[in-house]
């Protein structure tokens, strides 16, 4: 019998392989606790899974407050990275840090429906 934590590291990786250029990926919680996460060496996961959660938090809040709708993704990037995160359902986040060298639509239609294959999970 497959646990819910095996099929979220495969659905991860699923996305990792069918991307490329993505440094880490982590499924957390609205409140940064980690359901799943990929290995990353250039940061600790947890940290990763806090930040991706609090700056997903304060963009919902200013979309509220702007529009009075809920944020569904939310997309930041530096000159070397990029990090998309996506609603995954009520009680996750889907959150993926890529290099500069990926394709943002791609990364997009592939993270929203790795978020659809969570929420279904």
């Amino acid at each position: 019998m497959t646990t819910k934590a095996e099929l979220y590291l495969l659905a991860l990786s699923e996305l990792e392989n069918s991307t490329g250029d993505i440094i880490s990926t982590a499924i957390v919680t609205h409140d940064g606790l980690i359901m799943a996460s990929t290995r990353s060496d250039t940061m600790h996961r947890e940290t990763f899974a806090a930040y991706g959660a609090a700056t997903f938090k304060r963009a919902g809040e200013t979309m509220e407050e702007l529009t009075g709708e809920n944020i569904d993704v939310l997309i930041y990037e530096s000159t070397n990275h990029m990090v998309v995160t996506s609603r995954a359902g009520a009680y996750a986040l889907l959150i993926v840090l890529t290099g500069k060298n990926v394709q943002m639509g791609l990364v997009l239609m592939n993270a929203q429906k790795t978020a659809m294959k969570i929420k279904e999970i």
